[in-house]
This record gives structure tokens, C-alpha cells and sequence, in this order.
């Protein structure tokens, strides 16, 4: 077996043992409903490796990618992207190499905690993860609901509490993200919020009340929201409004979400607009971290 970092050629197969392992894992479980599509690649491959090439690692055997894994920095926050391996190469010591390989590209930098998300069934990857000192901390759910459910929940929603803008000038907004995210959780917010503006072409909204900066959301024209940054719970809610009214007119036929599992809001205004658990993850870490009562996540690789 051969490692090695990954290259933009690389990006189709990794594409494909994404799809073959995951379907592998959701029909294992119960949870397979139709093939993960491979091709066109996630955009987010080639952004990875764009921003981190060093932390992008592909396992080859025989000149076939067969496992490939990412990580990045938060602060000194390091978070497992992804790390996903064929299944007739599992069991075989290629993840804990791979971990190894990956987190090893960041030995220059300081890091105070390690922490990763993973489908909370997967008990080969929670038990692979523990051994490496990232302990479960909480649930985390993906979840749905239709764009016509959501819009009858917010039909009697209540007084406005916070001001929104709309984000035009990303690079402009940028340093005022940065500032909500710290406030929110305690690290920068990255290169990632580049990647759901510029990239997957998400509206942007920033909230304020009484003139001082609250967070920000994101919603994707497909109707995929996330993340919704805020500095105190008592803004989550008219924040989440404000968002699904901005996912409502983007006319997706559904809206979803990634929530933490312990954020009382989100469970609340969730049921509220008809929200349904759609997949069952687990938030794993090597410390505590953050207030995930003001937080929605975007996916279980980028924060």
C-alpha cells in the first residue's frame, strides 16, 4: 500500500470511494435509499486541495486510490474533513495511516483539540476514533423538511428581533464573519466561508441587534442552510426564521439542516417547521468546545 498527498487527477476516484464506501456503510445499517453520485466530483474536493494540499492524503494500491482522508485547522482546532476507504480495503490499518498521515502535515502548528463528525451507527470508525482519543460528545442530526411545511411555520412567527444584510462583498464581509464565528465558538471561521459563498453561490445573511453584530447563515439555492452562526441563544431563533425565510424563497423543493443535537432551538423551531431526522451523526472531540446552542453546522466535513 502506497501514500501519498493527493493531485487534482486523483479527485474522480476519490469521488468514487466516497459514494462506494458510504452506500456501503448506509446499506449495512438501513439507511441506503439510492447510489451516492460520484461524477461531477463535490466541488469541495478540488477546494481542499486548493487551500491544504499537504493535509489531502490518498492510500493506492496497485495504482488504484483505494482510501483518502482530510484534515484542516480551525485556530488550533484540527477537524477530520473526511476519511472514507473501499470495503474490501477496510479493516487493514489503511484509517489509522491515513489519520497519521494527515494530522501529521500539521506537526508545526499548535493544536489544543482534535474533533471530526461521523454517522453515529458507523461503530468500526467511532471505535477507530476513540483510540485516538476523540470521544463522542454529542448527536448530531441531519434533517428535512418541505419548502411547503417550512413556510406555514412561518407564517406566525413573531416580531422581528434582529436587523439582516445581505451579504453582496464577500471580501468586505469577511473580517465581520471571522468576528461572529470567535465570538460564537471560540476559532476563526476559515477558509470555508469563501467556499460556501464563492463557490456554492449560498446567500449570505449578517445579523445585528440594535446595532451590534449578532452571526451570520448561510443558505444554499438548493435549500441547504448552514452554518448559522450566533453569539447568544436568545438570538438563534429569529436568526433561524430570518434563514428559512431566506431558504423558502430560493424555491428548493426541500430545506435541510446539520443540528447539534444539545442545541435546544434548533430542535424546537426544527419541529416547528416540520423538520424530520433524516440521518444520525456523532460529534466526536478530544476536549470540550464551544456553545452548540448557538450553532448549526453545514456538513459533517466543513464546519
Amino acid at each position: 500500500m502506497d501514500y501519498r498527498h493527493a493531485k487534482v487527477s486523483d479527485i474522480p476516484e476519490v469521488a468514487k470511494v466516497f459514494a462506494t464506501a458510504i452506500d456501503d456503510i448506509d446499506r449495512k445499517h438501513g439507511f441506503y435509499e439510492k447510489p451516492t453520485l460520484s461524477s461531477p466530483p463535490s466541488p469541495q474536493y478540488a477546494f481542499w486541495l486548493k487551500k491544504n494540499p499537504g493535509a489531502f492524503w490518498v492510500a493506492e494500491d496497485r495504482g488504484q486510490v483505494v482510501g483518502y482522508t482530510f484534515s484542516f485547522l480551525r485556530g488550533s482546532l484540527w477537524f477530520l474533513a473526511d476519511l472514507f476507504i473501499l470495503p474490501e480495503h477496510q479493516g487493514k490499518g489503511i484509517g489509522g495511516t491515513l489519520i497519521k498521515k494527515t494530522l501529521g502535515s500539521w506537526r508545526e502548528r499548535r493544536i489544543t483539540n482534535r474533533a471530526l463528525i461521523t454517522p453515529a451507527f458507523n461503530r468500526a470508525s467511532v471505535s477507530l476514533y476513540m483510540r485516538y482519543e476523540m470521544l463522542p460528545r454529542q448527536p448530531v442530526y441531519f434533517a428535512s423538511a418541505t419548502r411547503e411545511a417550512v413556510e406555514r411555520g412561518l407564517q406566525d412567527k413573531g416580531v422581528k428581533e434582529l436587523e439582516v444584510e445581505e451579504v453582496k462583498n464577500f471580501r468586505a464581509a469577511s473580517p465581520i464573519l471571522d468576528k461572529a464565528h470567535k465570538l460564537a465558538l471560540g476559532i476563526p471561521s476559515g477558509w470555508h466561508n469563501e467556499f460556501f459563498f464563492e463557490v456554492l453561490r449560498s446567500r449570505c445573511l449578517i445579523f445585528r441587534k440594535r446595532g451590534r453584530l449578532e452571526g451570520y447563515s448561510f443558505v444554499r439555492p438548493n435549500g441547504r442552510l448552514g452554518p448559522l452562526v450566533v453569539r447568544s441563544a436568545s438570538s438563534f431563533a429569529p436568526a433561524f426564521d430570518l434563514t428559512m425565510q431566506a431558504a423558502v424563497e430560493s424555491k428548493a423543493e426541500k430545506v435541510m439542516m446539520f443540528f447539534p443535537g444539545t442545541n435546544r432551538g434548533a430542535v424546537r423551531m426544527g419541529m416547528k417547521h416540520g423538520f424530520r431526522i433524516d440521518y444520525p451523526l456523532l460529534f466526536l472531540s478530544s476536549r470540550p468546545m464551544g456553545d452548540f446552542e448557538n450553532y448549526l453546522f453545514y456538513s459533517p466535513g466543513l464546519m
